[in-house]
């Protein structure tokens, strides 16, 4: 591979990342062992001259691809990138939430003629979310939604030499989950539920939120973890698929008329049969986090991407919380507690097999193919080596513009003029969303 060079795609509006997605978008680099250019189309453009630099691999990596979250934004990245159609190399996509926009997913993957995609979806589930896709010349591989940065390891290593006592019996940090998820997405929010007021009853110290402003990023999760005896939790993913959004749009207005719905009415109403359907289940980076903070864990009985086995690395709690008595009564256990920490510790983390450099060197190695006697002349090192300085700069670029945004919205907010700007901002959409059907 050499004398190839590798092309992120990113997206970043705000600034600064949480450090578990700026571990995942930087380990390309990192561990990579070869040049790699950073573009964060939020704010640049691809130049004119990217077919001139030795560009062999190109990476649409997953905050560019979440992005169809909001599918209007997404459409105009997408025509933002059109240059990529006309490099001669190869595409590797690497999405997640693949639950949700998966018209548009898959759509995008067609559109760029992607060769691999490394996909968080058990192989089950591949033709549900992909349809024809997964028959070729396109190749699919399953890793995780995160790993471990080796780094990382380290600094957790030196904050719990400032942790003296795991004060905290039961943690939990997580947001409220919708009802367009299915069941398997609401046990995010029931295991709270339950915990918290077992807990509670319990005298046992909780610190269990699921709302956004106790959202902890950074060195203060990792804090929270070393503070913590027990973490709960669940695999992410969902049991329903969302190909083109309206089953969320449908769930969320069923809900603003009707506020006191029980799910069972909501699916009834909005997506009935539907829950079931997907079985798109992942281990969460939280998880081997808490391995590596030497957390004890319960969670929800699943397959956890067959890393965490239950009884060895984790205790199991039934879906349906019929033993959650039985579990409680194991939580002051100390000596049990300290046993599943070490067996994940020593399965998990000091296995180093769910390492940052693992994901790169197995799924991504190998798969450039630099064109035989491709040269880099002096104005293509001169170029190459512009774009490989220009990421740092464009933060800077981000961070000014997120907060100009904040400082706006509280501006206009004072004067009472936010909910004017927002109402125009949604027919402006309007109209651009409808220049974009009859485009399409």
């Amino acid at each position: 591979m050499s004398g190839g060079v590798t092309l992120v795609l990113y997206y970043a509006d705000r600034a600064p990342l949480r450090a578990a997605v700026a571990d995942h978008l930087y380990a390309i680099r990192r561990h990579g062992g070869r040049p790699t250019i950073y573009v964060n189309v939020a704010v640049r453009s691809l130049p004119g001259w990217i077919d001139r630099i030795g560009v062999d691999l190109v990476v649409f990596h997953t905050v560019l691809l979440a992005q169809r979250w909001e599918p209007r934004r997404f459409k105009k990245i997408t025509r933002k990138l059109e240059p990529v159609r006309r490099l001669r190399c190869r595409t590797v996509a690497m999405p997640q939430d693949e639950f949700v926009q998966t018209d548009l997913l898959a759509g995008f993957l067609r559109r760029f003629g992607v060769d691999h995609v490394l996909t968080c979806a058990p192989e089950s589930e591949w033709r549900t979310i992909y349809g024809a896709l997964v028959d070729g010349p396109t190749t699919f591989a399953r890793v995780l939604t995160g790993y471990i940065e080796p780094t990382s390891l380290a600094r957790i290593d030196r904050l719990a030499t400032t942790v003296r006592e795991r004060t905290i019996d039961v943690g939990y940090r997580a947001w409220r989950p919708e009802y367009w998820l299915g069941q398997h997405g609401l046990l995010k929010g029931q295991i709270a539920d339950v915990f918290t007021d077992g807990a509670a009853a319990r005298g046992l110290r909780a610190d269990i939120s699921l709302r956004d402003e106790d959202t902890l990023v950074g060195d203060d999760w990792y804090r929270f973890l070393l503070r913590s005896r027990w973490v709960i939790g669940v695999e992410g993913g969902a049991s329903v698929i969302d190909r083109d959004g309206s089953l969320s749009e449908r769930t969320r207005a069923y809900r603003a008329a009707h506020p006191d719905a029980s799910f069972e009415e909501v699916e009834a109403a909005c997506f009935p049969g539907q829950d079931g359907s997907l079985g798109l289940v992942a281990i969460s980076p939280r998880h081997l986090e808490a391995c590596a903070t030497r957390t004890a864990q319960v969670l929800v009985e699943g397959s956890y991407s067959g890393i965490l086995e239950p009884g060895v690395h984790y205790v199991p709690l039934r879906r349906d919380f019929t033993n959650l008595d039985e579990v409680f009564d194991l939580l002051p256990n100390e000596q049990l507690r300290q046993q599943i920490a070490d067996r994940a510790y020593r399965d998990v983390i000091a296995s180093r097999r769910f390492e940052y450099p693992t994901l790169v060197q197995t799924s991504l190695a190998g798969l450039a193919t630099t064109r035989a006697g491709t040269r880099m002349g002096v104005l293509g090192r001169t170029l190459r080596a512009w774009e490989a300085s220009l990421d740092r700069p464009s933060w800077l670029l981000v961070s000014a513009r997120y907060r100009l945004r904040w400082a706006a919205k509280i501006i206009l907010g004072r004067v009472g003029l936010l909910e004017s700007v927002t109402r125009l901002r949604a027919r402006a959409h309007d109209r651009a969303d409808a220049r974009d059907g009859a485009r399409d």
